[in-house]
């Protein structure tokens, strides 16, 4: 569930800093692939914070850390949905 949530953030993160196709995707992996740094949410969340101040994106600390919290329901539904 972190992991889809990760991508899920990723993907609106790219769009914020119009990233589109191919590239929002691969965006999206590094983002996944941020969380193996250490336990927990904050390596995710420092590495879109320090993409958005590199990219100009206006978002607050707060407003990321929200959008995490709302991307983890919606990954958690998502995977429930799922078949195996």
């Amino acid at each position: 569930v972190t992991a889809r949530r990760n991508k899920l953030l990723g993907l609106w993160a790219a769009d914020l800093m119009n990233l589109a196709g191919t590239e929002a995707d691969a965006y999206a992996k590094t983002v996944v692939m941020a969380d193996l740094e250490e336990p927990g949410d904050e390596d995710v969340f420092r590495k879109v914070r320090a993409d958005f101040d590199a990219k100009g994106v206006e978002r607050s600390d707060a407003r990321i850390r929200e959008q995490m919290a709302q991307l983890i329901a919606v990954a958690r539904d998502q995977v429930l949905k799922e078949k195996y």
